[in-house]
């Protein structure tokens, strides 16, 4: 087992942080789920024009930021005179108790310096490969290879993140994904789908579709492949798929899957 799997399950994974919670993707929403005893963090990384990758999930900036433009548009220093809780609300867009405090996009790695007993599952937001190298880059000056999963949606991006991080867990991308998925589901053959991946990291549903459900489980576990599912809000969806077997759910609100995991003490 990849040392980065090493934790018992089930897993407690904050989603970017936990964004029902501090605005997502910013160390106050890192903070938050170190303090509720995350045993990961679920994240997003861009690369800006300087080169510098941030922890951010948008293709555009103005959801976030209020400020339209992207993070691969602008420098660094441009990126931090922005207000990363701009567009943080816990009322339906009432009220944005977080606006003008001084929540900035944080840069990858210090994230990575900040909680150096954190385990981050990433996701690399655009195919570039200047972002995979610049990201292999910041995983290996932390020396942050055994507690750091990288991916992309992208099946490209996420083989070439395997060729320059070799050290690193890896979760399963788009469509390597699709195909073990679509064979755990039909008892099909899964020979001819990707292997080398060490996390199967799904959507708990699409549309009226189960995702995770007891054959796909059993596929991976078949595999050694651990299943987490995302993204899970709801007390009794979570209890359901930690019936299920599941080895780990992605949330927005790790205070609520705390409780459900009766973790009042961590």
């Amino acid at each position: 087992m990849h040392p980065f799997l090493s934790l018992p399950s089930p897993w407690l994974v904050a989603h970017r942080g936990g964004s029902a919670l501090a605005p997502e993707n910013t160390l106050a929403a890192f903070d938050v789920a170190a303090e509720l005893g995350a045993d990961a963090i679920e994240t997003d990384v861009r690369r800006t024009r300087d080169g510098v990758v941030v922890v951010f999930h948008d293709e555009t900036t103005e959801r976030i930021t209020g400020a339209p433009g992207t993070v691969e548009g602008r420098t660094l220093a441009e990126l931090r005179a922005l207000d990363a809780a701009f567009g943080f609300t816990q009322d339906g867009g009432r009220t944005f108790p977080r606006r003008g405090t001084g929540v900035a996009i944080p840069t990858f790695a210090e994230t990575l310096a900040r909680y150096p007993a954190m385990r981050f599952i990433v996701d690399a937001k655009s195919e570039e490969p200047v972002l995979a190298e610049a990201l292999a880059s910041a995983v290996r000056a932390a020396g942050a290879e055994h507690r750091v999963c990288v991916g992309s949606f992208f099946d490209a991006q996420a083989e070439r993140l395997g060729a320059l991080l070799p050290g690193c867990a890896r979760y399963l991308p788009q469509e390597a994904a699709t195909c073990h998925v679509l064979a755990a589901l039909s008892g099909g053959d899964a020979s001819a789908c990707p292997g080398g991946y060490a996390l199967a990291s799904l959507p708990a549903r699409m549309n009226e579709l189960q995702v995770v459900c007891p054959p796909v489980i059993a596929h991976f576990h078949g595999r050694g492949m651990p299943v987490h599912a995302w993204t899970v809000d709801d007390p009794e969806e979570m209890r359901a798929l930690l019936a299920l077997g599941v080895d780990g759910l992605v949330t927005d609100r790790p205070d609520l899957l705390r409780s459900v995991l009766g973790r009042w003490g961590s």
